[in-house]
């Protein structure tokens, strides 16, 4: 067997490498890429493809080898024979595979000339290309480069379509090559010192774990849109599969929820203070035997996880804060579901539930709650959509008034923000604006509570720890279906117990808590010690000198303090703690590699010091590219060159995935998905009365060209050189064809709600299609239009929420879940829209 994959991850330190050697000391191996050669017969395997018809099967053949296992036998191949029968390779296999149609003349399935008929590009052209990325890539020795972002990471299928780049580049030999692979840009943040924030911002220095959930999930169940599905999922799954385990997408996320892929809060439907009181009058003393009482509880369904009845008052938040984030009016998939379901707000929310999908795995409210939030509170600069949406809304200081760190994967650096003036008026720094509510919640909670509370918190299998092992081969065990026992961190969410002494928050928020040096510090799967940085800490910063629990501590009293703390604490911006990092993983590994970061062992960055000039960042662990020497960026190049495994299920990167839900829904292999194909509207349900000449197309919403997210598009010089107010571009056939002329009013509208713009007519946008730039709020020259009998939406009013089963796994390897790594996207390009020509422009001021 070759050492790499994740059972040596987490066995026997010094084992988990890509040395080819056999893992039992057996001397080298030479591994076979193809069984074509030694095969002994050649077998037809049924592979699912899916086109805008449907789903179907194909057989192709492939080469195999005989063995002999408990007494039968069986068949094995190479995954590279797979992707070649998959993609229609023509090896002399006597199965037609090269030719690009079939007996009846129609194309074959992955051939150049069935792909033509998808995408309208000529199957010459596809070869071309083909050959001379391959042909660059024999060249240069891998410098073939795929750049890739919001085109198709915006679409429901958008994995599958990544895994078939990331083929591309593996195939030729371009992964882990300076200048070559892909290149993802869909906002280029990286968070480089990444140890040391997130000991601050989880408070990982005093306690853990925190509750972090991925946003689509919780939104998507938040504002109700998981009521209004219009898409089954027979129609995704592979006829291999026969029926889907659900037809309904949220009853996979509570099934997710249920099993530990993923995080769901709120969590269960019993307080969880009050839970742990329930857990030790029960007599359960010890974190296991609490785990045990949850764990029976809710196999006895006494006690019921959240999510499985999300518009009951007891499980739906009820408090949000919203930090750095334009989330009504920008980033909120499904605007006017927002403004119904989550604020109890005016909207324009056509759709209606009556005619959706009804899950199997929630309970379904007759009414759905209008209004959940009892108190949204919004930190922001401007008076954004979010802002004004919200009951109290908190001034913050820009970036030229506070002192703050920002990082980018598009170049090696940490950038500082320097106050070039005080936070004007009543605004304040972010962290001061938190370190005041934590002084006013810690005074309020000492009047509160007598003493610390026990708070039960469930968190999922996480990747980069043994919970990738949760899942022998990818087989699907539900506890709640009687296959197995529910069993914390295993088959069911961990069960931790968290001490809260709210009274504290305050004091602990202001300084830098012990764990730091009582405990290791880490990042992706490796830890360290930081107990020296912690003392160095105390010099650099001050203590604090209250009484109490947080005395003697480093001071993190000002947001310069916490920026000088994340430098030393992180490998990529503190020498001594790259190197401790490559050291830790030199165990694990058996390799040697410290010295990627040895020469720069004494360097330790300081705001001052990255104030005054540039300074790239150290190579660490935390991140799979090298520095050294001033060598730019480029990821997977210390996998490649220094045999450290990928973080996957083989140590590789993979062409086949073989979990339960991938077989599913026949994506074990990369493949095509065509788009989601969703009507405006539900053929049962009412529609705006025709008015005029209208037209069904695609709705997209890119990255503006005009402004940073919502910022700069309202300000009065951009507004005077383009149109003044929103916008909506459309190819000009388009707009000839419904007597819409360049710079009218136009209504574009589906069931999920409606937005009123100019219309931007222009050759440059292709037929079929509407263009409306995202974060376009509402507050500005917005007239009202009579679908709605309001103002007109943002660009989100169109979309909503598709989320998808495959993106829920967890607990397998690499599909496991990682705050901000894992989790369902939220996608919003598979939708259509009508459009016609706005009759009356009424700007509602009478």
């Amino acid at each position: 067997m070759p050492k790499g994959s994740l059972g040596f991850r987490w066995g026997e330190e010094g084992t988990w490498n890509l040395r080819m050697e056999q893992a039992d000391g057996g001397g080298p191996i030479d591994p076979r890429l193809s069984m074509l050669g030694v095969h002994d017969e050649v077998l037809k395997l049924k592979l699912p493809y899916f086109d805008d018809a449907g789903s179907h099967v194909m057989e192709r053949a492939v080469p195999v080898k005989r063995i002999q296992s408990g007494g039968k036998t069986r068949y094995v191949t190479n995954v590279y024979d797979l992707v070649l029968a998959k993609y229609g390779v023509d090896r002399g296999l006597a199965d037609d595979a090269g030719a690009d149609a079939g007996a009846g003349g129609e194309p074959k399935p992955f051939t150049p000339a069935w792909q033509e008929g998808i995408t309208g590009v000529d199957r010459g052209t596809v070869v071309q290309i083909a050959r001379e990325f391959a042909r660059n890539a024999v060249d240069t020795k891998g410098r073939s480069m795929v750049i890739m972002g919001a085109g198709i990471n915006h679409w429901y299928n958008s994995d599958v379509i990544y895994r078939a780049i990331i083929n591309l580049v593996m195939m030729t030999g371009c992964q882990g090559v300076n200048g070559g692979g892909w290149a993802h840009y869909v906002g280029q943040e990286k968070l480089r010192p990444a140890e040391g924030w997130q000991t601050i911002a989880f408070a990982r220095d005093w306690t853990g774990p925190a509750r972090l959930q991925n946003g689509t999930s919780f939104f998507y169940f938040a504002t109700d849109q998981w009521r209004y599905e219009e898409t089954g999922t027979q129609g995704l799954v592979t006829p291999l599969a026969g029926k889907p385990r659900y037809d309904h997408a949220a009853d996979y996320n509570v099934m997710a929820a249920r099993l530990g892929w993923l995080p769901s809060y709120p969590q269960f439907n019993r307080n969880s203070i009050e839970l742990y009181k329930d857990a030790e009058q029960a007599g359960a003393r010890t974190k296991e035997e609490i785990g045990a009482y949850v764990a029976g509880r809710l196999k006895d369904r006494s006690l019921r996880f959240s999510i499985e009845s999300p518009d009951d008052p007891e499980n739906y938040p009820r408090v949000l804060f919203v930090w750095r984030a334009n989330l009504i009016s920008s980033s909120g998939k499904g605007h006017e579901y927002f403004l119904k379901h989550l604020l109890g707000a005016k909207n324009g929310l056509l759709n209606d539930d009556s005619v959706s999908f009804r899950p199997r795995e929630i309970d379904w409210q007759a009414q759905a709650p209008e209004g959940k939030l009892d108190l949204m509170v919004n930190l922001d600069f401007r008076m954004a959509g979010t802002a004004l949406y919200s009951d109290v809304v908190l001034p913050a200081a820009t970036w030229y008034e506070k002192s703050d760190l920002s990082s980018t994967d598009m170049h090696p650096f940490v950038h500082p923000f320097n106050p070039a003036i005080s936070p004007q008026w009543e605004s304040r720094s972010d962290w001061d604006i938190f370190r005041e509510l934590a002084r006013a919640f810690s005074d309020m909670a000492a009047r509160q509570f007598d003493a610390p509370q026990k708070d039960i918190v469930a968190t999922p299998l996480l990747h980069d720890s043994p919970d990738e092992l949760a899942q022998p081969h990818g087989i699907v065990r539900d506890w709640s279906k009687g296959e197995c026992e529910p069993v914390p961190g295993k088959t069911m969410p961990h069960i931790h117990v968290v001490e809260r002494d709210y009274a504290a928050v305050y004091e602990k928020m202001i300084s830098l808590g012990p764990l730091v040096k009582d405990k290791p510090i880490g990042t992706k799967g490796i830890s360290w010690s930081a107990a020296e940085e912690y003392d160095k800490l105390k010099g650099m910063l001050g203590v604090n000198r209250r009484q109490g629990l947080a005395q003697g501590c480093p001071d993190l009293s000002t947001d310069r303090n916490v920026a000088e703390a994340i430098l030393t604490l992180s490998s990529t911006t503190n020498g001594k703690m790259a190197v401790r990092a490559w050291e830790s993983l030199e165990k694990k590994t058996n390799l040697h590699l410290k010295d990627l970061a040895e020469e720069r062992s004494e360097e330790c960055f300081t705001f001052e010091e990255i104030t005054s000039r540039l300074k790239t960042v150290i190579t660490s662990p935390a991140f799979s590219g090298s520095e050294k020497g001033g060598r730019r960026y480029s990821p997977f190049t210390t996998n490649v060159e220094r045999l450290i495994p990928w973080r996957t299920l083989t140590g590789r990167q993979q062409f086949y995935i073989d979990h339960e839900l991938l077989r599913e829904f026949g994506e074990t292999l990369a493949t095509f998905k065509p788009t989601l194909k969703p009507t405006p509207f539900h053929p049962n349900s009412k529609r705006p009365v025709e008015g005029g000449k209208e037209i069904v197309l695609n709705y997209m919403t890119p990255h503006s060209k005009w402004s940073i997210h919502s910022m700069y598009y309202d300000s009065l010089p951009m507004l005077t050189l383009f149109r003044g107010g929103p916008t909506i571009w459309l190819n000009n056939e388009d707009a000839a064809d419904t007597k819409i002329a360049d710079n009218d009013w136009i209504e574009c509208f589906n069931r999920n709600g409606v937005v009123v713009a100019r219309a931007v007519v222009s050759h440059r946008i292709p037929r079929g299609i509407a263009f409306m730039y995202h974060a376009q709020d509402r507050h500005i020259n917005v007239p009202g239009t009579p679908i709605s009998q309001t103002r007109g939406g943002t660009h989100n009013s169109p979309t909503r929420i598709h989320v998808k089963p495959t993106h829920m796994i967890g607990g397998y390897a690499q599909l496991s879940y990682g705050f901000n790594y894992y989790g369902p996207t939220g996608n919003q390009r598979d939708l259509n829209v009508i459009i016609r020509k706005l009759q009356e422009v009424d700007w509602l001021e009478d």
